[in-house]
C-alpha cells in the first residue's frame, strides 16, 4: 500500500482558506490529509494584517509544514497565488521535506489586465509616506470570469464578512511587504528541486501567464503546466475548479505511486 504524503496548502494575500475549498475537498476525498491553515494577521481586519509581514507569513507556513513533517515523511506543499510563492519558498529552503509544488496563479509580479497601475509605485513605499496609506480596494471582475459566480462573491465581500471571502481592500504596505516576498522567493527558484504542477489562467486578471513561465524556466525541478481557458486569477473557484482540483489530485496521486513526474502540459 503506497504512503500518500500529507498535503499543505496555502492562500493568497489578504485571502482565506476557504479559497481552497474545493482542492482540499477532492483531496480529502481522495484519501490525502490536507491542512489549509489561516496565515498570521489573516481573516481578521486591515489592522491586523499591516501588523504583519511577509517573514510572518511566510514562517507561519513554514511552521506548519515542520509540524506536519515532524516524523520525517516529506509533504506537498501548495497555494494560490501569493500562497503559491510561500509554497515555492518552502520548497526551495526544505528540499527534504517537499515532496512536490502545486502552483496555482502564482503571482510574482501584479502585471494582469485589470490590475491598478499604482501598484508600479510599491517598490517605494518604505519611502513615500503617502503610499503608506494607499489602500487597493476589489474591483470586478474580483479574479472570476463566472458572471454569477462573481456577483455572488462580490456581495460576500462587502459584508465585512471577512472569515469566509477575506478582506476587500489590500492595504499598499501588505502590497510591497509581498514584494519583498517574491523578490527573495524568485532569487531562490533553482533551489526548488522537487516536481512543480502549474495551474494558470491565459486570461488571469492579476497575474499575466508569463509568470507561470518565468516559474517554469527558473525551477530545477521537473513541471507539469495546466493552462486554463475559461477563467481568470481565482482559479480554484472559478468555471474549471473542478479540472484545477483534479488535476491536483492526479499530480498528488502520481507522487505517492511514484510515477515519474515529467516536463509536460496537460
Amino acid at each position: 500500500m503506497t504512503t500518500r504524503p500529507p498535503v499543505l496548502l496555502i492562500h493568497g494575500l489578504t485571502g482565506v482558506p476557504a479559497e481552497l475549498q474545493s482542492i482540499a475537498r477532492t483531496l480529502r476525498r481522495s484519501g490525502f490529509t490536507v491542512e489549509t491553515p489561516l496565515l498570521p494577521g489573516h481573516g481578521v481586519d486591515e489592522e491586523t494584517l499591516i501588523k504583519t509581514g511577509w517573514r510572518d507569513w511566510l514562517g507561519g507556513a513554514e511552521e506548519e509544514l515542520l509540524r506536519m513533517t515532524a516524523q520525517g515523511e516529506k509533504a506537498v506543499v501548495g497555494g494560490l497565488s501569493v500562497g503559491a510563492v510561500i509554497a515555492l519558498g518552502l520548497a526551495a529552503k526544505h528540499p527534504d521535506r517537499v515532496a512536490g509544488v502545486i502552483c496555482l496563479a502564482a503571482t510574482i509580479k501584479y502585471d494582469g489586465w485589470s490590475v491598478n497601475p499604482a501598484v508600479m509605485l510599491l517598490p517605494y513605499g518604505r519611502h513615500v509616506p503617502f503610499l503608506n496609506k494607499l489602500r487597493f480596494k476589489e474591483h470586478p471582475p474580483y479574479g472570476i470570469k463566472d458572471e454569477r459566480l462573481r456577483a455572488r462573491v462580490a456581495e460576500m465581500l462587502f459584508s465585512d464578512n471577512v472569515k469566509d471571502v477575506g478582506l476587500p481592500t489590500t492595504p499598499g504596505i501588505s502590497l510591497f511587504e509581498n514584494l519583498e516576498l517574491v523578490k527573495r522567493v524568485v532569487r531562490d527558484l533553482p533551489k526548488v528541486t522537487a516536481p512543480v504542477l502549474i495551474v494558470h489562467a491565459t486570461e488571469d486578471d492579476i497575474t499575466h501567464i508569463r509568470n507561470a513561465e518565468k516559474i517554469a524556466r527558473a525551477v530545477s525541478g521537473p513541471v507539469r503546466k495546466l493552462y486554463l481557458e475559461d477563467s481568470y486569477h481565482l482559479v480554484t473557484v472559478d468555471r474549471e475548479r473542478v479540472k484545477v482540483a483534479l488535476a491536483t489530485v492526479k499530480f498528488c496521486e502520481d507522487l505517492s505511486n511514484g510515477v515519474e513526474i515529467v516536463d509536460e502540459s496537460v
